[in-house]
This record gives structure tokens, C-alpha cells and sequence, in this order.
């Protein structure tokens, strides 16, 4: 992919009307961690997979899933400190929303605001596209639990099932294939496992970890990050179940 003069900045479009330093965060982001997200019929599961990149860090310490407020959480993939400067600019925009009008900001709303974040940074010489995409599950009094992704272009969307990274092609054919919506969270989260564990296949050599999350009835609709306990004895039963299916398959 070459821009011949038009990927120097983002004020310039290429006489066929592409803007190549978007097309190169989107590559940033297709190369990086797989995350996903997925609406069940009680709630809403996020999860990433991710590679421990030395073995000397400590286990937990690369976060790619955070909470924005009590009632919304992201995943961010691609170059994370982008997706965490993301994440911050939605805890400032819900704050102030919530000063200003008395109550909390709706979910659509503060997709919308992020997203419009992310395409400012596509139209000055001055600033480079975030790096990033941003998974946000939400939840609101007026239109309940919502899913949403915000993409480097600024494109944001709603979705039942979504994914993004290197594995996002697996991630959707399994979502599109399983039926979340008639499962609980916890029946989903084991699936889900299994369903990054395979997005990153030819990574299995080097050490891996998970990261998932839930909002969901059982929580009271607050986003709650699962503990490193809990992840691995998910990720340890998703292994097995892998192994399983690979030796009745030989």
C-alpha cells in the first residue's frame, strides 16, 4: 500500500478518495489483538486475547478492558495507549454529561461522542488517526444494554456480535454461527474463550492470556471486569475443550 505523496497527513484525500493514514491505523488495528463483544440474552460479554510479551511482567498488568463508568465498559485493541486515551476521553464525556443534565449519559450517546473523537483526528495535518478500535457495552435506562464499536475512520455502529483484529473473521463466522442471543452469560463465556484461543492459533506457541468482562443482569447492570482466578480457570477449560476436539478429529 503505497499513498505517492498523499499519506504524509489527513487533509488531503488521493484522487481516488482514499486517505491512506486511515487505511494505515485500520491495518494497525487488523495485525493487533483480537477483541470481540456479544450480546447474550442476559447481558453482554467482552473478551480479548492478547500475547504476553515478556515474561517478567506481571500477570494482569496490560489491560485492554476497562471500565468507562459503573454501567459501560470497552475493550480497545491496535496500539493501546490510543485505545486508553479513548477510554479516558469517554470517562470525561459521561462525567460532564451527567453534571451538566442530572443524569447518566445514555450509551448511544457516548458511542457517538467517541466516535466523533476519533474523526477529528482524521481531518487535521496536525493529528494522526487513533491507532485503535474501541468496543463499548453499555447500559441505560431508556434503551437497556447496547452494544457498540468505534472504528479508526470514526465509524460507529450497533451490533448483536462484533469483532476486530487479527482473528475477527473467525470471531464473526463462530458468532454468526452460535446462537448468543438464546444463551446466558455464563453459557456464553466459555464459548467465547474458545472462540479467541482459535483466533490466535498460530500465535499458540508463545504464552497467552485472556481478558473478559461482563454486564449483565447478575451484576445489577454494572460492568464487572472477572478476576484472574476466574479468567484462567475459563481459559484452562476452553484448552481442554480445544485438545478435546482436536483429537477426535485425528
Amino acid at each position: 500500500m503505497s499513498g505517492t505523496g498523499f499519506d504524509y497527513e489527513c487533509s488531503s484525500l488521493s484522487p481516488e478518495g482514499r486517505l491512506f493514514q486511515v487505511e494505515y491505523a485500520e491495518k494497525a488495528v487488523e495485525n493487533s489483538s483480537t477483541i470481540t463483544g456479544v450480546v447474550c440474552k442476559d447481558g453482554i460479554v467482552l473478551g480479548t486475547e492478547k500475547i504476553v510479551v515478556n515474561k517478567m511482567m506481571i500477570s494482569g498488568t496490560d489491560k485492554r478492558i476497562y471500565s468507562v463508568n459503573k454501567n459501560v465498559g470497552c475493550v480497545v485493541n491496535g496500539l493501546t495507549p490510543d485505545g486508553k486515551a479513548l477510554m479516558y476521553r469517554g470517562r470525561e464525556e459521561a462525567a460532564q454529561y451527567e453534571n451538566i443534565y442530572g443524569i447518566k449519559m445514555p450509551g448511544q450517546v457516548l458511542a457517538n461522542r467517541v466516535a466523533l473523537k476519533t474523526q477529528m483526528n482524521t481531518i487535521y495535518a496536525s493529528y494522526r488517526p487513533y491507532g485503535t478500535s474501541v468496543v463499548l457495552a453499555t447500559w441505560d435506562h431508556m434503551k437497556g444494554r447496547q452494544l457498540f464499536m468505534v472504528e479508526p475512520s470514526g465509524n460507529c455502529y450497533q451490533y448483536y456480535g462484533c469483532a476486530s483484529g487479527r482473528g475477527k473473521q473467525l470471531c464473526r463466522n463462530e458468532i454468526e454461527k452460535a446462537n448468543f442471543a438464546e444463551m446466558t452469560v455464563d453459557q456464553a463465556l466459555p464459548q467465547i474463550a474458545k472462540m479467541l484461543l482459535k483466533a490466535q492459533d498460530e500465535m499458540k506457541e508463545k504464552k497467552q492470556e485472556l481478558e473478559l468482562s461482563v454486564l449483565s443482569e447478575a451484576t445489577g447492570n454494572i460492568h464487572k471486569i472477572l478476576d484472574r482466578a476466574t479468567t484462567d480457570r475459563i481459559t484452562t477449560q476452553a484448552l481442554q475443550e480445544i485438545d478435546n476436539e482436536d483429537v477426535e478429529m485425528s
